[in-house]
């Protein structure tokens, strides 16, 4: 029975329509106004914070923590919708590069991509 669930996951994935591609006008927003550092490889999971798209470039990941907002650019082959649901695979207590994100339609619940996180910029004022 598992063997059916996970070929019909697979079916419907694949007929799961592209994600549009998304022009990029700038820096995302929650970025404006801020500097980048030096990126880090990974950064520390809050309980009451989580990873999301950016509201103006789906190719790039938002994590705040404080005063500083980290930002993980997934570049233009793999980006998410803005009403996605997105699944992380974390490395225990920290987001790191080469963990993975995973999407799914929130109404649909059809996944849409998986990428692998890159290196971690922090921005501050």
């Amino acid at each position: 029975m598992e063997r059916r669930a996970a070929l019909l996951a697979l079916i419907l994935g694949s007929c799961a329509s592209p994600q549009p591609n998304y022009p990029q006008q700038g820096p995302p927003r929650e970025l404006a106004g801020r500097s980048a550092g030096a990126p880090e490889h990974c950064v520390l999971i809050s309980p009451s914070e989580s990873l999301r798209v950016s509201d103006s470039d789906r190719h790039t990941l938002i994590y705040d923590s404080g005063r500083i907002i980290w930002a993980n650019h997934l570049g233009p082959q793999c980006g998410f919708g803005s009403d996605d649901i997105l699944v992380t695979e974390p490395s225990g207590s920290y987001y790191c590069r080469g963990d993975l994100v995973r999407s799914f339609d929130r109404l649909s619940r059809i996944p849409g991509p998986t990428c692998v996180l890159g290196d971690f910029v922090p921005y501050t004022r």
